[in-house]
This record gives C-alpha cells, structure tokens and sequence, in this order.
C-alpha cells in the first residue's frame, strides 16, 4: 500500500500548474520588454520580433532553473510534514501545527473495510399532514 499517495500527486499537480504559469510570465514579459528596448534603442531595427523570441527561449531556460528549486522545496516540505505528522510530532514542532497534528490523531480513519460497508438510508420521515403534494 503506498502511503499518501494522494498528496504527493496533488502537490505535483500543483507545482505543475504553476511552473507553467511562471514559465509563460517570465517569457511575455521578457519578450515585451526585449520589444520595448528594441523599438526605442534600435528604431532602424524592423522586425523586433526575432530578438524577442531569442530572449524568451533563453528567458524559458533561466525560469526553469530557478522555478525547479520551488517545486523542489515544495516536495520537501510535503515529506517533511508528513513525516512529522506521522511521528505525532516532535519538540520542534510549533506550536500552532501541534493542535493540528493532535486533531488528526483523534480522527479516525477510514479503512478498507469501511468502504466495502453499505450503510442502510435512513428512515423516511412522515410529512406533516398540513403539507399537501
């Protein structure tokens, strides 16, 4: 059985979503501001396009190294948590994350065999006789 598998793959979905949006950022905004400095600084300068694309791939290349260290960190803080939480904590542990690792304990978790029960509906309450259909 693989333990928090579930976390794991948010936090990587997650991390995901923003290495994209962080990548497409970091490439507009160097493109726009590569097409501004060309425009101004080189005016006999036709196409400021080319440029532009040259610095955005390079502009691609710098964001994915500095934005692969936050999904780095971000893994790490996960099997971090997780382990504190599975230990129950230890005296580093502040304090405000203690209350919540002790609620946890307190809940119970639901097993496989609690998912195979079927839980019979509940009653069927009789309607007031005031209420007409």
């Amino acid at each position: 059985m693989v333990r928090n598998a579930g976390r794991f793959g948010s936090i990587a979905i997650i991390s995901w979503i923003i290495m994209i949006m962080g990548k497409g950022v970091i490439m507009a905004a160097s493109a726009y501001f590569t097409i501004l400095m060309v425009k101004t600084q080189f005016p006999q300068c036709d196409n400021p396009f080319i440029p532009a694309i040259l610095v955005s791939l390079f502009a691609y290349m710098i964001g994915s190294m500095f934005l692969s260290v936050f999904t780095f960190s971000a893994s790490a803080i996960v099997h971090c948590f997780l382990l504190d939480e599975e230990t129950g904590g230890s005296k580093d542990t502040p304090t405000y994350l203690q209350s919540f690792l002790d609620y946890h304990d307190t809940v119970p978790k639901k097993t496989a065999e609690d998912t195979d029960k079927k839980e019979e509906p509940p009653a069927k309450a009789d309607a007031p006789e005031d209420i007409k259909e």
